[in-house]
């Protein structure tokens, strides 16, 4: 009777046990990273009564029952969705780490981290999330133009300016070993610095129909005089051809030959004379006694006549440029007339274009000087322009802006009969100091240029390259790494988020509710690596999701039933046994 009543209190005593678990359980389980336990039990031991080598059954009496141990309930819990980036949630087995004030680390699959007031990744406790750095962010010193675009702490009394960082592109952060994990700190203000681009590729269709329309085409020094002196009776006579012009290429007998006479103070007059059929022209005593005579007069002609006009193409397209600035690549494309038999060839001028200035014309003051090598003056309409030198500048009067010439190179791209590209002769250009190559398709492919009057293509162009950029925010990819996202549409890791495993997750050390440390039972915490011995994280890290409590409510709480009916039934045995040591005792009187 005395081992009843113990074996009622050793089962009051285990229940009771199973009853604080389970009462922890439900207590926790809307705890976000909450690992469940379940409460096992054991025998304490057992007495045999009597024992016999041919007895068929054991004859052991039982001597109640101790709580045994808890075993960690290690399911996946529900992911519940939230707006915050830095919401982290493990699908599948792992742990994150974080480190406490002390440098203990902790394990753990609470995900709720947010930025500290130094920039660190700390959980709700304080402590600082381990990952794999990037090494990509280093303090930087910008201009005072860029830090304005920072802007500036200030106080009532004083100012200080900010602490930039820049950051290099890195797109994916290669997950160290378990002992090189450190904190995420995260600047308030991070640059990406500016690249300049290198690389542009461009389509289109160049094209090559012939036109055919009126033209004039200036006479070459050697068809007509340069200078011609005045007879006594201030008339002239000058003759000429065109046998040496040889950018005529069909004249006609009566085309128009236009001659203008300079004197040396300007003034002009123009004379018109026709093409005889041998393709030679004159005009004789031409009265200019309404010129300077003083020296000789300055002599030029043209031709007006009827052929194929050169097409000319023009496109352009932006890149960056090394300071970031957003400059312009200029392509003009002039057709080679006459055309090859098949295809055609065209000329290619290509300029590299950074803003100057604006292109602005001055109303005239007489009261001023100008200088007639930087400006040029019409007093007639009253306005003034400033002379730009066209090797150095290009000024276009469409947008009112003056461009300064980067680079200029000049090529020839051939076309085959059917429009695709054959060669293309553009060299690279300098864009500042970096190179630039402008890629406009493969040999024989249709993939850039073509030049077709039967084809279609759209204008297309490509680079790389990007301005400066300032941070905007920070987020997480799906593949652990803490990114940062900027102004100008770039983006870099920074860190990876790291996940710890261990050859026995059970039997590891709970501290806290969610905090969990290593021991003999669980072992070292490990990293997985692949063939090559490349670590990597084993399970996906979710942004924007917590993972909550694992505990199921109605497992607990038939577990609960359970355990209240497992506890009476003890304690009814401690009253019964009870009773019969008092009928015991009573037997005697």
């Amino acid at each position: 009777m005395n081992s009843s009543f113990y074996n009622g209190i050793s089962g009051v005593k285990t229940h009771q046990f199973g009853m604080d678990v389970w009462a922890n359980n439900i207590s926790n389980i809307s705890t976000y990273g909450f690992r469940g336990s379940t409460p096992e039990f054991s025998s304490l031991f057992s007495a045999t009564l009597m024992g016999s080598y041919f007895d068929p059954t054991s004859n052991d009496k039982g001597l109640g029952a101790q709580s045994q141990t808890t075993g960690l309930n290690l399911q996946q819990g529900i992911l519940e969705h939230t707006d915050r980036a830095f919401d982290l949630a493990i699908q599948g087995e792992g742990w994150f780490a974080v480190q406490g004030q002390d440098n203990e680390i902790f394990y753990t699959r609470a995900g709720a981290f947010s930025i500290d007031a130094n920039g660190n990744l700390v959980d709700g406790n304080g402590c600082y999330l381990q990952a794999t750095l990037g090494n990509n962010v280093t303090p930087t010193t910008l201009d005072q133009a860029t830090l304005d675009k920072f802007g500036q702490y200030y106080t009532p009394t004083t100012s200080r300016p900010v602490e930039a960082y820049a950051i290099s592109l890195l797109g994916d952060v290669p997950l160290g070993t378990v002992g090189n994990q450190n904190k995420i700190t995260l600047p308030d203000y991070l640059y990406f610095p500016p690249e300049a681009t290198q690389n542009v590729s461009y389509g289109a269709n160049l094209n090559p129909t012939i036109n055919i329309g009126p033209i004039q085409i200036a006479l070459n020094a050697l068809d007509c005089p340069s200078t011609v002196s005045a007879s006594a009776l201030n008339t002239i006579d000058i003759s000429g051809t065109i046998a040496n012009t040889p950018e005529i290429l069909n004249p006609q007998t009566g085309d128009v030959v236009i001659i203008t006479i300079t004197d040396s103070t300007g003034a002009k007059r123009s004379i018109s004379t026709a093409l005889d059929a041998s393709q030679n022209w004159s005009i004789s005593d031409y009265d200019v006694s309404n010129l300077d005579l003083s020296s000789p007069l300055q002599v030029s002609a043209k031709l007006q006549t009827e052929q194929e006009i050169a097409n000319v193409a023009h496109y352009t397209t932006g890149i960056i440029g090394p300071d970031g600035d957003k400059d312009i690549i200029d392509m003009t494309f002039t057709k080679h007339i006459p055309q090859p038999t098949s295809g055609s060839e065209w000329d290619a001028n290509v300029k590299i274009l950074s803003f100057y200035e604006n292109y602005t014309v001055q109303q005239y003051d007489p009261t001023q000087t100008y200088d007639p090598a930087l400006y040029d003056v019409n007093v007639a309409y009253s306005t003034v322009k400033k002379i730009y030198d066209p090797a150095l500048y290009y000024v276009n009067t469409s947008n009112n802006k003056v461009y300064e010439i980067v680079d200029t190179q000049t090529g020839v791209v051939t076309f085959g009969g059917a429009g695709q590209l054959l060669t293309n002769t553009i060299p690279a250009l300098s864009n500042g100091g970096t190179p630039l190559t402008l890629n406009l398709g493969e040999p024989n492919s249709y993939t850039g240029l073509i030049s077709s009057t039967t084809l279609e293509k759209s204008n297309v162009a490509t680079s790389d390259g990007y301005v400066e950029g300032f941070l905007s925010a920070y987020g997480m990819d799906g593949y652990g790494n803490v990114i940062a996202e900027f102004s100008n549409g770039r983006s870099s890791a920074i860190a990876k988020v790291a996940l710890y495993h261990f050859q026995n997750d059970q039997g590891l050390t709970q501290t806290t509710s969610t905090y969990f440390t290593p021991s003999s039972n669980s072992g070292n915490p490990i990293f997985y690596a692949n063939a090559n011995g490349e670590s990597f994280l084993g399970s996906k890290i979710v942004s924007t999701k917590l993972e909550g409590s694992n505990v199921s409510m109605a497992t607990a709480l038939t577990e609960l039933i359970i355990m209240q009916k497992a506890f009476d039934a003890s304690a009814k045995s401690i009253t019964t046994s009870d009773q019969l040591i008092q009928n015991a005792i009573n037997m005697k009187k």
